[in-house]
């Protein structure tokens, strides 16, 4: 299963800045231990923003939950955006399903 998620932390928290940025550096080490792990496809930081996206593949909607969960930034997330995603390939296969019962 492949999830678009997106991020973002419209105010930073009332802590510690050092504090706080600890924090993005255990987000990013997380997120690059998953991208070697292949539960991460691709993503990064939202340019000129306090966010990030990626596209997640997960066995379930529980593992995605787990992965996301397990961010260290989650509690400090003002938007949450998910978006189930059909791959390239079953696209693919649907369209041209589609277009070979077109006369």
């Amino acid at each position: 299963m492949l999830f678009l998620l997106k991020v973002q932390i419209k105010k930073v928290p009332d802590i510690p800045l050092k504090d706080f940025l600890g924090f993005v550096v255990k987000e990013w080490e997380y997120f690059l231990r998953m991208k070697r792990r292949g539960k991460i496809l691709a993503g990064g930081k939202l340019a000129g923003g306090r966010g990030a996206a990626a596209i997640i593949e997960a066995d379930s909607h529980e593992e995605f939950d787990q992965i996301v969960g397990n961010l260290p930034l989650f509690p400090f997330f003002t938007d949450i955006e998910v978006t189930p995603l059909i791959s390239t390939e079953k696209a693919l296969t649907d369209v041209k399903r589609v277009h070979s019962l077109m006369k």
